[in-house]
């Protein structure tokens, strides 16, 4: 089985114009053309795809599947030509963002909603990543920015810009009937280490992975990222460290309390977009416009109120 663009194009476009005569009109082509093009393609698929009766097709059963197909396919093929046309232009068709669990999906999804459909690139990537998998992401090509960095993970051979999008304060947490919740401040580290602690995996590849707030020594309950986090500490199934615009209505609602303890950090911490340096040869465009919008939404506090 055979079948190229161009026959695809003509089984839409008979199914459309339900007769020969119209669709040759169309093509500026004779019908008795058309009618041999079609007897081709129905004899390589071996079956026939329309019913003719009174000069009018109607595709049978079998037709009705495969002109089905021929749109998906017809669809898939004009995107990636898209993608050709754009490249071939200078432009971007992709942009990858690996975003910190530290960012509420809401923000991206708002700043991606917000983007003049004639400025979004046909795909955009947007993988969820944890402490060093930030950076690894961005040393090995995995994406084109990172959203939410910590300068504490810097890669010393890594060649990127950065630029402040807010600071974020971390609370040592926990269910307001764990045992821990009943200890005078500073929480003793003794008593810490008897209690599990529920940490985020580190999600980077290449690059050594991190830790944030745990004790050496303690039971750990290893989670996907900070929304898998909240949820387990406010089941009682440990404790740990959140960042503050995370669990205010926790805190608030007093789902959560906060402790005092030795080892959490006593500043808030800033994070940072970051990304590649631009290739001078190829102006950033579409990249340059988004990362313009998210540094100037960093100044507005926007990530993480």
């Amino acid at each position: 089985m055979r079948l190229d663009l161009s026959q695809l194009r003509l089984l839409v476009l008979i199914t459309e114009s339900r007769s020969l005569t119209e669709a040759a009109r169309r093509l500026d082509r004779s019908p008795a053309t058309l009618s041999y093009q079609l007897s081709r393609i129905e004899k390589n698929l071996g079956q026939p795809l329309f019913t003719r009766a009174h000069r009018r097709l109607t595709p049978t059963p079998f037709g009705t599947t495969v002109v089905a197909e021929s749109r998906s396919l017809l669809a898939i093929a004009e995107s990636r030509f898209d993608r050709l046309r754009t490249l071939s232009q200078g432009g971007q068709y992709r942009i990858r963002m690996a975003v910190s669990d530290l960012i509420l999906p809401e923000r991206v999804i708002e700043v991606i909603d917000q983007m003049p459909k004639d400025q979004r690139p046909p795909e955009i990537l947007w993988t969820t990543e944890v402490l060093r998998g930030l950076w690894d992401a961005l040393q090995a090509g995995r994406a084109d920015l990172a959203l939410g960095v910590a300068l504490a993970g810097y890669p010393a051979d890594g060649t990127f810009r950065l630029a402040p999008i807010g600071e974020v304060r971390f609370h040592f947490v926990m269910h307001p009937n764990h045992p821990l919740a009943r200890e005078p401040e500073p929480l003793d580290p003794e008593k810490i280490l008897r209690e599990r602690t529920v940490a985020a995996i580190d999600s980077s590849r290449v690059l050594p992975p991190g830790h944030f707030g745990i004790l050496p020594g303690q039971d750990l309950l290893r989670v996907p990222d900070q929304a898998a986090k909240r949820l387990a500490i406010l089941a009682g199934l440990g404790v740990g460290h959140l960042p503050d615009h995370l669990i205010r209505e926790d805190l608030a609602a007093g789902r959560l309390v906060i402790r005092l303890t030795a080892h959490s950090p006593t500043e808030p911490i800033t994070l940072y977009l970051a990304w590649c340096e631009p290739d001078p040869a190829n102006p950033p465009g579409i990249l340059g416009r988004l990362l313009e919008e998210i540094r100037e939404r960093g100044r507005k506090r926007f990530w993480f109120s």
